[in-house]
């Protein structure tokens, strides 16, 4: 680098004398080398040395350092850039105490604080750290500053004897308040996480008992360890039926209370953040914690299982694969990846090794997968990275898409973030991966980027269709979504070219399921099967014309007009006034309802027989079948011809879950009737759709109850008329 001379002696001038320094009262040492270049320029005011710049032979500017003294017997030592780009900005700044006549570093020297400031220009401040002053000389405190370098939040640390890593951290804000809570290898407290989170005693009877539903689809999380008691995931843990917490190893498999899961350091059944959770350089942070929400965020019917710890140990690996077999773990999300390592120069072989077979061994298994974050084609095979590359059909990779949610996503404005690794055979899909909020350490949120964001908001995803279609393979439910994908404006160098699209895979999926089969009794109808496939009705059975009325009107659906229509939405035929208003009664204003599929094609069921079979018919031939008989039906109503008339209506729909997750969500007991609810349907489609007995348990009893209570409980009126409407359908035949 060439020095800029005039530069540097008017830039001298300014920064070292400062505000109210004379300059008569700065004195300059300089030492050179021997070929009598200057080597060091050391600075002083009133006998204390306040500034160093170095030069190498050639006289190349290289370090600057400079001094201030803010109390008596400390120092404050800060390193300024060189650079052109960055010439002047701080690097590093630390305050020490002890060192000698020129600060330099002695035996007795003590690093009091220290800021930390980024890797590049232009080294912003990420936090101050506070170490002890006596042996083992830890961090103990962290403070976050804002752009004003006002405090924002401070974290203490807390240590264990002489341990390297703090077992503990508090989180508070300026006025002392906590903001997160975190310690290591803490008591599983459902009771306590949920009293702090200020749930009431009768929402905590009721979380409670949902957490010991056996029904609850199960998902694994393979990663670096779990704040097991975020109030986010507390109540998502798996009660595994067969290990309860009791000390002794019930199930056999070498791991005693492995209840819903197994920590690797400890060998206990606690998988807690313990290898990455509270690193000495970085704020406190869990990337286990993070992935385990955006997997379970806004699921009320899923159970978690954590494996914590070393995931490259083959041995460990094994014992992994056994659970999963044992339990029938149908879904296990996997946000890591190793290099390939043939030559096991980083002692990685063994482990990959390990990932195969457990592929292999659970094929009803489907392992989602992080695609890696190097920006690099996977298909080629020097970039190839592990479990990525696995070819296996009950393996999907995901690539991150630039989003934090998938709502905010269209195929115009879809774009695979530049960090995210891609390749026509080794990446299935893209999720959303970019800003992605979700549960942070000792409590609340944090944003993370990364296909490791991506990988378990696919298996949210997954998770829901696979709970509605349960009768999928692993590989078919991976081959749907990626044959369902929304194609990017810009096709995506990936398998399926494009993001994910829930709705489109459950669509198709429920039409395959259904289409040229007849029920086997009589009861299932048009209004179920067009709820259904808008994923309303959660199972085949009888929909009486009010429920399909009350849904249509309620605010989980938006009446559009037909040149809007997409596949999925209710096309549902209604009879109206001569002011072209909805007859007030849904015997008289229901007639029929199907799925619009696209322009001019309908999917549906054409009566409640069971000889009427599940069906694609063009739109045309749905309104005339209805339309010619419907003179004689409104004249048996007794309603005058110009008041009847019926009329084709569109409407899209959302799930409740959908509607109310963006109003702070279904309280808990919302959550248990819904849940109950969604059993009561699905029992009652083996009923109908297959002829299967009904369970003997099976009982309507009390859903009623619950329902009339829940106006008490803070519920809407919305929300209560939405589960009545639904319960007066399961009541039919019943």
């Amino acid at each position: 680098m060439v020095i800029f001379r005039p530069l540097l002696k008017a830039l001298l001038f300014c920064l070292v004398v400062g505000q109210s320094t004379a300059f008569a009262a700065l004195k300059v040492e300089k030492e050179k080398f021997d070929n009598g270049v200057v080597s060091r320029e050391s600075y002083y005011q009133d006998s204390r040395l306040v500034e160093r710049r170095y030069f190498n032979i050639d006289g190349v500017f290289t370090a600057w350092t400079r001094f201030t003294y803010p109390a008596a017997g400390r120092v404050i030592v800060t390193d300024l850039s060189v650079e052109k780009e960055s010439y002047g900005l701080v690097q590093t700044r630390e305050e020490w105490t002890g060192l000698d006549a020129n600060n330099s570093q002695t035996e007795k020297s003590r690093l009091i604080r220290k800021w930390h400031f980024t890797k590049e220009a232009p080294f912003n401040l990420e936090y101050v750290g506070w170490n002890e002053q006596t042996s083992p000389f830890r961090e103990i405190q962290k403070d976050y500053l804002d752009k004003n370098e006002k405090v924002t939040s401070s974290v203490y640390l807390y240590y264990k004897g002489t341990d390297e890593k703090p077992y503990a951290f508090i989180e508070k804000d300026p006025a002392g308040k906590t903001i997160a809570e975190f310690s290591l290898y803490e008591k599983y407290d459902l009771e306590k996480s949920l009293r702090e989170a200020g749930k009431t005693a009768a929402e905590i009877k009721v979380l409670k008992n949902q957490r010991e539903n056996p029904d609850k689809f199960v998902i694994a999380i393979i990663d670096s360890g779990f704040d097991y008691n975020h109030s986010e995931l507390v109540t998502k843990w798996w009660n595994n039926p067969a290990e309860p917490v009791d000390g002794i190893d019930n199930d056999g498999n070498g791991w005693v209370d492995d209840n819903f899961g197994w920590d690797q350091v400890r060998d206990i059944g606690l998988p807690t953040e313990s290898t990455s959770g509270l690193q000495k350089d970085h704020r406190p942070l869990s990337h286990g914690t993070h992935v385990a929400h955006i997997a379970t965020k806004g699921l009320n019917n899923v159970a978690l299982v954590g494996f914590a710890g070393d995931y490259t140990r083959a041995e460990y690996i094994k014992k992994m694969s056994a659970f999963i077999k044992q339990h029938k773990v149908r879904l296990v999300n996997m946000s890591l990846g190793f290099p390939s390592d043939n030559k096991d120069m980083l002692g990685l072989r063994d482990g990959i090794r390990a990932y195969k077979t457990m592929i292999e061994e659970n094929p009803e298994t489907l392992f989602v997968v992080a695609s890696g974050n190097a920006g690099q084609d996977l298909d080629i095979s020097k970039n190839r990275q592990y479990p990525a590359s696995f070819t296996h059909p009950n393996v999907m990779k995901v690539g991150a898409l630039n989003a934090a949610t998938i709502e905010e996503v269209t195929p115009e404005n879809a774009t695979m973030a530049d960090f995210s690794n891609f390749g026509q055979d080794n990446v299935d899909i893209l999720a959303p991966g970019v800003d992605v909020n979700a549960a942070s350490l000792g409590g609340g949120l944090i944003k993370h980027s990364g296909t490791s964001m991506a990988t378990p908001y696919m298996v949210n995803l997954i998770a829901q269709l696979w709970a509605e279609l349960p009768h999928l393979t692993a590989a078919e439910v991976r081959q749907l979504f990626i044959e369902t994908a929304q194609v990017t404006k810009t096709p995506a160098p990936i398998k399926s070219r494009g993001y994910v699209d829930l709705k489109a895979a459950l669509l198709k999926g429920k039409i395959k399921k259904l289409q040229g089969r007849s029920a086997a009794l009589e009861g299932p109808n048009c209004w179920n099967a067009s709820t259904y496939l808008a994923g309303i009705s959660q199972g085949i059975h009888h929909t009486v014309g009010s429920e399909f009325a009350n849904v249509l009107e309620s605010p989980l659906c938006t009446q559009i007009s037909r040149e809007e229509a997409q596949a999925g939405d209710i096309v549902a035929l209604r009879r109206v006034n001569r002011k072209g208003k909805v007859l007030p009664a849904a015997f008289a204003s229901e007639v029929h309802g199907d799925t619009h599929l696209n322009s001019g094609i309908g999917f549906t069921k054409n009566g409640v027989m069971p000889q009427a079979p599940y069906e694609v018919q063009s739109s045309e031939h749905i309104f005339n079948k209805y339309r010619s008989t419907d003179g004689r039906e409104c004249k048996k109503l007794g309603i005058e011809r110009q008041d009847c008339r019926l009329v084709e209506m569109v409407y899209r729909c959302q799930t409740l879950e959908s509607y109310m997750n963006a109003r702070g969500g279904l309280n808990a007991f919302e959550q248990d009737i819904q849940l109950a609810l969604d059993k009561a349907e699905k029992n009652l489609e083996e009923h109908f759709l297959n002829g299967k007995q009904l369970n003997p348990d099976f009982s309507l009893q009390g859903i009623a109850g619950r329902i009339e209570g829940l106006k008490a409980q803070g519920s809407t009126q919305m929300v209560i008329d939405y589960f009545e409407s639904r319960l007066t359908s399961l009541e039919f035949g019943n």
